[in-house]
């Protein structure tokens, strides 16, 4: 393999540009930030159920 069958240039990651790529990253993670706030409220919305349910405070 030389080293011309390797593209490694900067105007391009795959079949997307630099900008489009860091677009694509961009809502990957405001997606999992978003997830990560789903998640966090449904175990918080799981413990207070079980508590109420125990009894401890209700």
């Amino acid at each position: 393999m030389s080293d011309q069958d390797i593209d490694m240039g900067p105007q391009k990651i795959g079949d997307l540009s630099i900008e489009e790529s860091r677009a694509v990253r961009a809502r990957q993670a405001g997606r999992a930030r978003a997830m990560a706030v789903v998640l966090f409220g449904l175990c918080a919305l799981f413990f207070a159920i079980t508590i109420v349910k125990v009894g401890v405070w209700g």
